[in-house]
Protein backbone atom coordinates (compact mmCIF):
# COMPACT_ATOMS: atom_id res chain seq x y z
CA UNK A 1 0.00 0.00 0.00
CA UNK A 2 1.25 3.47 -0.78
CA UNK A 3 0.02 6.58 1.37
CA UNK A 4 -0.30 8.54 -2.36
CA UNK A 5 -2.65 5.99 -3.77
CA UNK A 6 -5.24 7.03 -1.30
CA UNK A 7 -4.82 10.73 -2.13
CA UNK A 8 -6.38 12.58 -5.23
CA UNK A 9 -4.48 15.23 -6.36
CA UNK A 10 -6.33 19.11 -6.73
CA UNK A 11 -8.10 21.75 -4.37
CA UNK A 12 -7.35 21.84 -0.64
CA UNK A 13 -4.00 20.75 2.15
CA UNK A 14 -3.38 17.49 3.67
CA UNK A 15 -0.98 17.21 7.10
CA UNK A 16 0.77 14.00 6.73
CA UNK A 17 2.37 12.68 10.32
CA UNK A 18 4.51 9.81 10.42
CA UNK A 19 6.02 8.54 13.73
CA UNK A 20 8.81 6.17 13.78
CA UNK A 21 11.12 5.05 16.09
CA UNK A 22 9.74 8.09 18.80
CA UNK A 23 10.76 10.85 16.11
CA UNK A 24 7.74 12.49 14.63
CA UNK A 25 7.76 14.08 11.20
CA UNK A 26 5.14 16.61 9.55
CA UNK A 27 3.99 17.72 5.94
CA UNK A 28 1.77 19.53 4.79
CA UNK A 29 1.37 18.22 0.93
CA UNK A 30 -1.15 19.62 -2.02
CA UNK A 31 -4.32 16.81 -2.77
CA UNK A 32 -7.35 15.27 -0.63
CA UNK A 33 -8.31 12.26 0.65
CA UNK A 34 -10.18 10.08 -1.70
CA UNK A 35 -13.91 9.29 -0.35
CA UNK A 36 -13.93 6.54 2.25
CA UNK A 37 -16.13 4.33 -0.16
CA UNK A 38 -13.02 4.98 -2.45
CA UNK A 39 -10.98 3.38 -0.22
CA UNK A 40 -12.72 0.52 1.16
CA UNK A 41 -13.12 -0.71 -2.57
CA UNK A 42 -9.49 -0.54 -3.39
CA UNK A 43 -8.50 -2.52 -0.29
CA UNK A 44 -11.35 -4.76 -0.87
CA UNK A 45 -13.47 -3.98 2.08
CA UNK A 46 -16.68 -2.45 3.20
CA UNK A 47 -17.05 0.44 4.47
CA UNK A 48 -19.37 0.41 7.49
CA UNK A 49 -21.19 4.17 8.38
CA UNK A 50 -18.94 6.13 6.75
CA UNK A 51 -15.84 4.32 8.67
CA UNK A 52 -13.12 1.65 7.83
CA UNK A 53 -11.62 -0.22 10.91
CA UNK A 54 -9.40 -3.30 9.32
CA UNK A 55 -6.12 -4.87 9.31
CA UNK A 56 -4.78 -5.42 5.25
CA UNK A 57 -1.53 -6.97 4.72
CA UNK A 58 -0.85 -6.41 8.12
CA UNK A 59 -1.29 -3.04 8.54
CA UNK A 60 -4.46 -1.55 10.82
CA UNK A 61 -6.41 0.82 8.46
CA UNK A 62 -8.66 3.20 10.38
CA UNK A 63 -10.55 5.74 8.35
CA UNK A 64 -13.37 8.65 8.63
CA UNK A 65 -14.10 11.38 6.33
CA UNK A 66 -11.14 13.43 6.15
CA UNK A 67 -8.63 11.43 8.41
CA UNK A 68 -7.06 8.17 7.50
CA UNK A 69 -4.55 6.37 10.13
CA UNK A 70 -2.47 3.05 9.35
CA UNK A 71 -0.37 1.42 11.72
CA UNK A 72 2.32 -0.61 10.54
CA UNK A 73 3.69 -4.02 11.71
CA UNK A 74 6.70 -2.58 13.09
CA UNK A 75 4.59 0.16 15.22
CA UNK A 76 5.23 3.44 12.86
CA UNK A 77 2.22 5.17 12.20
CA UNK A 78 1.00 7.30 9.79
CA UNK A 79 -1.59 9.58 9.80
CA UNK A 80 -3.11 11.81 6.77
CA UNK A 81 -6.26 14.81 7.52
CA UNK A 82 -7.09 17.80 6.27
CA UNK A 83 -4.94 20.54 7.26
Amino acid sequence: MKEESFIREGKGKLRVTIVSDGETIETTINGSLKSVNEIAEMLGVEAEKGKIETVVDGVKVRMERGKLEMEFESGDRMKIERA
